[in-house]
């Protein structure tokens, strides 16, 4: 509401485009790079058979791209969700799996915080706009990009360890 004359004319609107909306990337990466990524379809949720299909699809995927990394075990950081510790998951966690979940309370990706930073700011049409900038960023990435980020995840969980599980700083 504004102050004005009956005799003057509405105040301009600004016309207020609708959202693409949004689109939830799972992604699977190591010091070499990214492994995998996933983006949901509109509308679906993450359950536990969605997140063990996934992980089936990053075994595969593994074993197409990283030879011999399933042989010595694959260490697998994720938060607690719901969806991470299904009946799903824990079946398909047998010992032919070579798959060892680490579950986390805290944020100690450094993956994800960088990339929202060059994104964050152009609008996109569509999603697959948004998916391509997602994936352009990722190639743009330095060969130490994704060894250092791991480097810093070890070095935040010795401090979370010394701190007993309190809120590490960045």
């Amino acid at each position: 509401m504004q102050w004005r004359r009956p005799s003057s004319s509405p105040p301009k609107k600004a016309k207020v485009t609708q959202s693409s909306g949004k689109v939830m990337l799972s992604c699977s990466w190591d010091c070499d790079g990214i492994i995998m990524t996933d983006y949901m379809e509109k509308g679906k949720k993450v359950t536990g058979e969605y997140y063990s299909g996934l992980l089936k699809r990053l075994r595969s995927e593994l074993a197409r791209s990283r030879r011999g990394k399933l042989r010595s075990g694959v260490m697998l950081l994720h938060d607690n969700a719901p969806a991470h510790r299904a009946r799903q998951l824990r079946q398909l966690n047998g010992a032919a799996s070579k798959f060892f979940h680490i579950l986390h309370t805290r944020r100690i990706y450094l993956l994800f915080p960088n990339l929202k930073n060059p994104i964050r700011g152009p609008r996109f049409e569509d999603i697959t706009d948004a998916i391509t900038a997602v994936e352009a960023w990722f190639q743009a990435q330095s060969d130490t990009f994704y060894s250092q980020g791991l480097l810093k995840v070890k070095d935040r969980w010795k401090k979370c360890i010394t701190q007993l599980g309190d809120y590490v700083e960045e």
